[in-house]
């Protein structure tokens, strides 16, 4: 396992990605290009689900193209501090659907806020799961694993992507060149996810990860969009007091002399299934991948826009 210090408890966590969600949409290019990445994997289920979650759905950006792949499909959302929800939901009412352990003011939510470790949901109550890039900033990633095989149902599906240990390597190396502190929290190696995954109760799980380049005009464009993501450091046991604008300048003259200011992103994707995984062409246990290179100019391009 990593030997970074971790991520704070999910309070810490939903308040930050609640300062952040007026900023969210327009500083997610990073979330909706790996969005699509797991969008285009969702290729290889043959199932057709009844109910859906998308576990860190943030703005609800990935609600449209779950809607038009699966239509008849119910998809709800979960998250720490999904758009327009601002507090967590109590237990229903028995009157509501006993899949359903939340209460609504009008009908059945699409969104619902919620510790991604303590899932409000009853066992077996979704057939799909998709998380993308959540896991970075949950501090039992287990856990959730564990949540997502309780409220799967039997063949039920668990599809998601998160960051590794090379996530921002380069980040944290200008600040190597100030300080001997961590600044960035812990993040899990692919081949302990795959164990979690087992361990939770998941048959088959295939991983695999990409090291994808993502270039900003310098590291002060870097940090902003940290700043709207809600992803600037939360860590248990950080040195407080970094962003001093001598600290800053420092940040600021260790990388001068550079055009950009590229960082790489580890990306790892993984899935696995609810119980013994039957045989199917589209369920084998094959590694797979997908290539990347073609979205690196795009990624590089919109972020300078956006500067």
């Amino acid at each position: 396992m990593s030997t970074l210090i971790q991520p704070e408890q999910i309070t810490r966590v939903r308040r930050q990605f609640q300062r952040a969600a007026a900023q969210f949409d327009a500083h997610s290019v990073v979330f909706e290009t790996v969005g699509d990445r797991l969008q285009s994997r969702l290729d290889l289920l043959a199932i057709k689900p009844n109910r859906v979650l998308d576990l860190g759905c943030r703005s609800g950006y990935q609600f449209d193209a779950l809607r038009q792949r699966y239509p008849k499909a119910h998809i709800i959302g979960a998250d720490p501090a999904p758009e327009r929800v601002r507090q967590p939901l109590s237990s229903m009412p028995g009157n509501w659907p006993a899949w359903l352990r939340v209460r609504s003011r009008s009908g059945t939510p699409d969104r619902v806020a919620c510790d991604p470790h303590e899932l409000p949901f009853s066992d077996e109550s979704f057939d799909l799961i998709v998380s993308n890039l959540l896991l970075p900033w949950c501090h039992a990633p287990h856990r959730v694993f564990e949540e997502a095989a309780r409220i799967l149902r039997p063949g039920g599906a668990f599809m998601f992507t998160t960051a590794g240990p090379d996530t921002l390597l380069e980040y944290r190396a200008a600040w190597a060149a100030i300080d001997s502190y961590l600044h960035s929290f812990g993040l899990i190696d692919m081949h302990d996810l795959g164990d979690s995954l087992m361990a939770a109760g998941f048959a088959a799980p295939v991983l695999d990860r990409d090291n994808l380049t993502v270039d900003y005009p310098d590291i002060q464009a870097l940090q902003n969009e940290l700043r709207c993501l809600g992803a600037y450091n939360i860590a248990r046991g950080r040195r407080l007091g970094l962003m001093a604008p001598a600290v800053q300048q420092q940040l600021h003259d260790s990388t001068q002399g550079a055009d950009r200011f590229a960082v790489t992103l580890e990306l790892v994707q993984g899935h696995g299934w609810k119980g013994e995984l039957q045989p199917s062409g589209k369920n084998s246990g094959d590694e797979y991948t997908v290539p990347v290179d073609s979205l690196r100019g795009s990624w590089g391009r919109k972020i300078g826009r956006a500067r």
